[in-house]
């Protein structure tokens, strides 16, 4: 049996649930970073309706800031779903009993349409291990970081405003040293 060469391989597709969302949002280099996500990036137009705020501390306060994912969408780098097909919403309906809407309907996507689903949320992670292929935050944060040789200083800006969102990898993370090395203050932003 040969393999499909890759040029015959389905264009990739990924998917953020909210809390990634709002997780790269408060980097304030969300479009830097979904730029080196191979192929097409999207969210679920229900997370573009509940991804409505995230935190940032300014002068020690921490204030709420509009996110506004209107030029990402408007510029392509950012691709807005839906479904009215009844498999997807019957998927959503069974997921929404353990996650919150904005996660099921984001994991309903995924699942019947083969996206890469980005998601930090633990329980659904456990709920779709093995339904989808699943991606945390940090994975593409970390890409974006190699891809672009961002300097240590910079990716400790972008980490600390993750956890400052109120962002911290459990730590079975696969990232977890990585995360703690560049917060810490470490000087090779690329190991881990």
């Amino acid at each position: 049996m040969t393999s499909t060469s890759d040029s015959h391989a389905a264009p990739a597709r990924t998917v953020l649930d909210a809390c990634a969302v709002l997780s790269l949002y408060a980097t304030s280099r969300m479009e830097e970073i979904i730029a080196t996500v191979p192929g097409t990036v999207a969210i679920a137009e229900m997370v573009l309706q509940e991804a409505l705020y995230v935190r940032r501390i300014v002068d020690g306060v921490s204030e709420p800031e509009v996110v506004d994912l209107r030029p990402m969408v408007a510029s392509g780098a950012l691709t807005v779903i839906d479904t009215d097909d009844e498999e997807e919403l019957q998927t959503f309906v069974n997921l929404a009993v353990d996650l919150d809407d904005g996660e099921a309907m984001t994991a309903a996507l995924a699942i019947h349409r083969s996206y890469v689903l980005v998601t930090d949320d633990r329980k659904a992670e456990r709920l779709l291990a093995g339904r989808v292929q699943l991606r945390a935050t940090l994975e593409l944060v970390k890409a974006w970081a190699d891809a672009e040789q961002i300097d240590a200083p910079t990716l400790r800006a972008v980490l600390t405003s993750i956890y400052e969102r109120g962002y911290q990898p459990p730590n079975r993370h696969a990232l977890k040293s990585w995360w703690e090395t560049i917060l810490i203050g470490g000087t090779d932003a690329t190991k881990g």
